[in-house]
C-alpha cells in the first residue's frame, strides 16, 4: 500500500507525518528504530522514550499513487504542522540521521 501515515500520541495529540511505498512495512521500521532508540527524528525518539510506544497509535490517511507520494505528504505536513517531523519539507532529510546503508 502506497500513501500517507500518521504516528499520533494519544495522550496530547501531537504527531508525525510521513509517506512510504509500503506503508505497514515502515511502521515496522518505526517501531524497531523506537525501540532500539535510533530513530531518525529524535523529537519523536524523545516523546517515546517519555511515554512510552503503547501511548502512539499508527494511522493510514491516505492511499495516493507514487508519483504524488511527496506532493501528498507535503500537503499534510502544511495543514497539520507535526511537532514529531524534523523537517518541513517532504523527501528532506535535514537533520535526519541516516543509517549506514543510506
Amino acid at each position: 500500500m502506497i500513501g500517507i501515515y500518521k504516528i499520533i500520541n494519544e495522550l496530547n495529540g501531537d504527531c508525525y507525518i510521513g509517506s512510504s511505498i509500503k506503508i505497514k512495512s515502515r511502521w515496522t521500521r518505526h517501531k524497531k528504530d523506537l525501540k532500539n532508540k535510533n530513530h531518525h527524528s529524535i523529537v519523536l525518539q524523545r516523546a517515546v522514550d517519555k511515554y512510552g510506544i503503547n501511548n502512539f497509535k499508527f494511522v493510514i490517511v491516505e492511499e495516493c499513487l507514487k508519483s504524488n507520494l511527496l506532493e501528498r505528504e507535503q500537503y499534510y505536513l502544511d495543514l497539520e504542522n507535526p511537532k514529531y517531523n524534523m523537517s518541513p519539507t517532504a523527501g528532506n532529510c535535514l537533520g535526519c540521521k541516516q543509517s549506514d546503508e543510506v
